[in-house]
């Protein structure tokens, strides 16, 4: 079955694939801005436009990842294509910012058929240490996705509007869905689940019983909490605030999507316990720096500074969590990973509006400090489930 497709063919696919829903979200980011203006609304409502799509990548995926166990990968992947390319165009025509934040909530539906469909793909066609590798594959080019997404974005906007911006999302789509035409299905009918849709979907209440995994939840949950507060505020912050220009913003946002990435490779070099200990810990210490610089409004670059370290401590104990959150849901493996990686985008949905209220550096510290605190608290509690 591996050999229905080239490596080098599924790699590239299936990477673009996964980092798809990432590179939606993230490459308007440098024109919220002038979102607000155009709409002549609060930036709040603007920030909405990152809630929505933000709670449809994850709702997305526990949508369809069912779905594509019980009718194959190809033809919901190729629909949930169809879907975003048109709802992508209709941003476009968009009459005002309210239509826009409900076809942004169907953008980011459709594009969650990207990200959990390459996640099954790459586990229908390998096993054991083999797709441990692809996997590493797919995360590597899932990684570059914030850091080249928003740089693009502002280059873009060097010549075009907004507008632009969406028109270009689309034609990726298109792209993407001709290679997917190409892409041989790897769930073949005889693996496939029987019974209801609906039936498959009772899993999820199952694995919520298990007190451990969802404490594992937890600690992502919130630690992508404290980062989605930063990418809703740091356009407000670093260009409105600091007049950087969006080509200097999207350096500072490239480079904290590196910082991300980094994490991760570090602390996938350290045993599970070690990686999650030191990495809350830094990650909590990194946070209340931030916080101080935001309330204290220095010269950005020592805000930059926070903003870079909360990043790289935040990815340094991904690993582990993914690790020991699996281990203690294996019988469930797929619905488990579906809400692994659900609920910290619908965290994220919820958290990123609150940093529009008010004074958005005293939001956004609030946002942080309470997310930090949180992920502390669930810490300590997993450590006393374990212990016990």
């Amino acid at each position: 079955m591996a050999k229905s497709n080239s490596k080098f063919f599924l790699v590239l696919l299936l990477g673009v694939l996964s980092a798809f829903g990432p590179f939606v979200v993230d490459l308007y980011l440098p024109s919220l801005p002038q979102l607000a203006s155009f709409f002549a609304t609060a930036p709040s409502m603007t920030q909405l436009t990152l809630t929505t799509a933000m709670i449809g990548l994850a709702v997305g995926q526990l949508l369809i990842g069912p779905v594509s166990d019980k009718f194959g990968r190809k033809k919901p992947l190729i629909l949930s294509l169809t879907v975003y390319i048109a709802s992508t165009l209709a941003i476009v025509f968009s009459p005002n910012i309210e239509t826009m934040i409900v076809l942004r909530l169907i953008q980011g539906l459709s594009s969650a058929g990207s990200v959990v469909i390459s996640r099954a793909v790459a586990t229908d066609l390998y096993r054991g240490r083999e797709m441990t590798r692809f996997f590493g594959l797919l995360m590597t080019i899932n990684g570059m996705a914030p850091i080249i997404s928003p740089v693009l974005g502002s280059l873009l906007l060097e010549y075009i509007s907004w507008k632009g911006i969406f028109v270009f999302l689309a034609l990726i789509g298109v792209a993407v869905m001709l290679f997917c035409l190409n892409l041989k299905e790897s769930l073949q009918p005889d693996a496939r689940l029987n019974g209801s849709v609906l039936s498959i979907f009772g899993i999820f209440s199952v694995i919520a019983k298990n007190r451990l995994f969802m404490s594992y939840v937890g600690i992502e949950s919130f630690l992508f909490g404290a980062m989605f507060a930063y990418i809703a505020a740091s356009p407000f912050i670093l260009q409105s605030f600091y007049g950087l220009s969006a080509f200097a913003f999207s350096l500072c946002f490239g480079a904290n999507g590196f910082a991300l990435v980094l994490g991760s490779n570090l602390g996938s070099r350290l045993s599970d316990n070690a990686a999650l200990n030191s990495g809350v810990a830094g990650f909590f210490v990194a946070a209340l720096y931030t916080v101080c610089m935001l309330l204290v409004q220095p010269h950005w670059l020592w805000v930059e500074a926070g903003f870079f370290v909360m990043l790289l401590m935040t990815g340094f104990p991904l690993p582990a969590i993914s690790s020991l959150a699996m281990e203690s849901e294996r019988q469930y493996a797929g619905s488990a990973s579906a809400l692994l990686g659900c609920m910290p985008f619908l965290l994220g949905g919820a958290i990123s509006p609150l940093v529009g209220l008010g004074n958005i550096f005293y939001a956004a510290a609030a946002v942080i400090l309470v997310c930090g605190l949180i992920t502390v608290a669930i810490y300590f509690s997993v450590k006393s489930a374990v212990k016990n």
